[in-house]
């Protein structure tokens, strides 16, 4: 769950500025393709392109957290816990 926090809280910030700084220059209206117009209403411009910078700032945080990463967290990808499990199944069986 914490990774999860540490993914999703800042890429969403990030997603609220972009919006936020996006629509203060462009008006959704405005925004078309070879002549037609890429919205109905502006709710949905807004919500389009928040989902689609909210996807960017999700991909953008994630290579962070991958790059925070220790070279021993990164070439043994198997937490403590597994570890400790796979040693005891390597014990042999006492059968009484």
């Amino acid at each position: 769950m914490h990774r999860a926090i540490l993914l999703f809280w800042p890429s969403f910030i990030i997603a609220a500025a972009a919006t936020g700084l996006f629509f203060s220059i462009f008006d959704p209206q405005e925004l078309t393709l070879h002549g037609a117009h890429l919205f109905n209403d502006k709710l949905s411009a807004y919500s389009v392109f928040f989902l689609i910078a909210w996807g960017f700032g999700v991909f953008n945080t994630s290579i962070v957290l991958l790059l925070e990463k220790s070279p021993r967290q990164l070439n043994n990808p198997q937490s403590p816990a597994a570890n400790l499990g796979a040693d005891s199944g390597n014990r042999p069986h006492q059968h009484s």
